[in-house]
């Protein structure tokens, strides 16, 4: 929007062919929008469950629980970077 208000108020000593092709390079910057990198695989699979075995203690439980969560928390670090990664990109151009 105020990229095409910019041009309206620029177009005072331009010709009809340069403002057609302004017109044109501006239509074209929009159409174009922004093509993003597939996400890894990994960023969505979910937390695989940890259910009580029969005769399991409960610490055990626990550290099976916590062994599952510290590798979500690995894969969520890993998508996150990718997010920012690619962020980063789209900002540089």
């Amino acid at each position: 929007m105020v990229l095409c208000g910019l041009l309206t108020i620029s177009t005072g000593c331009q010709t009809t062919e340069e403002r057609l092709e302004a017109a044109a390079v501006t239509k074209g910057k929009i159409a174009a929008g922004v093509v993003l990198a597939p996400l890894p695989d990994d960023c969505r699979k979910h937390m695989g469950r940890v259910v009580p075995k029969a005769g399991e203690k409960v610490r055990w439980t626990q550290k099976r629980w916590e062994y599952s969560a510290d590798a979500v928390d690995r894969q969520i670090d890993g998508c996150a970077e990718f997010y920012d990664t690619q962020r980063s990109r789209m900002q540089s151009k």
